[in-house]
């Protein structure tokens, strides 16, 4: 059910209802929407913040203007604000937690899917890449050091050819970036230098088609992370 709307940030208000009643079916996609009037008169605001409404929600994509005939629900609105809310979910502190565990299911299993299946060329470029992480750890470079240890990671996954799951994994780069940020900044240099020989233990596993040994690998690894961010907190 619509309701009045408070007078501060007012547009955003009658944005967030009009989200709503698209997300429950009350509006439908392709269905023309009211008028502007019609709608201040629901709302109770003016016409100019129906207006600003409207306007964001057309930058959204959620609805969307057709000339002489008034304004629709977009037909792909529901699946636009799913695809919102998922991405504020994975760039909130209060999913965080969520997202790892995320990393963990797939990167876990990635790992025994790339045993069995990696070339030369993906060990190649997996060596390679450890060799850089040394060398910018060696420099005190933790921003390259992050960026290459992210992009190891983000290469196993990739080698599963699950286009579905490398892209949910890119979606959730920035937020592993974030966290691995936090795990340099604050452990010793020990745990430093053990998280980095289990990316060379990694290759040794995949070196023997091992998917057995590499998912172990790989979960020890991220475990650490977990520990290390419990014990920072």
């Amino acid at each position: 059910m619509l309701t009045p709307i408070k007078k501060n940030r007012v547009y955003e208000g009658v944005a967030q209802q009009i989200k709503e009643q698209i997300e429950k079916g009350i509006w439908k996609e392709g269905e023309r929407i009211q008028s502007e009037l019609e709608l201040a008169k629901t709302f109770q605001v003016s016409r100019g913040s129906i207006r600003e409404a409207i306007k964001s929600l057309q930058m959204a994509g959620l609805l969307e203007a057709h000339s002489g005939q008034g304004t629709f629900v977009s037909a792909n609105a529901c699946e636009k604000i799913r695809a919102s809310r998922l991405n504020e979910k994975l760039n909130s502190a209060e999913y965080f937690d969520d997202v790892l565990e995320c990393r963990h299911l797939i990167e876990v299993h990635a790992c025994g899917v790339a045993a069995t299946c990696c070339t030369e060329e993906d060990l190649q470029y997996l060596r390679e890449n450890y060799e850089q992480i040394i060398q910018y750890t060696l420099q005190g470079d933790t921003e390259n050091m992050n960026r290459c240890g992210m992009e190891f990671h983000a290469y196993i996954v990739n080698m599963m050819h699950n286009e579905i799951i490398s892209d949910f994994y890119q979606s959730i780069m920035q937020a592993l970036l974030e966290e691995r940020r936090e795990f340099f900044q604050n452990w010793y240099q020990l745990e430093i230098t053990e998280s980095h020989y289990e990316h060379m233990e990694l290759i040794q596993a995949f070196e023997a088609h091992d998917s057995v040994q590499a998912q172990q690998i790989m979960g020890r690894h991220l475990d650490r992370k977990k520990r290390g961010k419990k014990e920072v907190n």
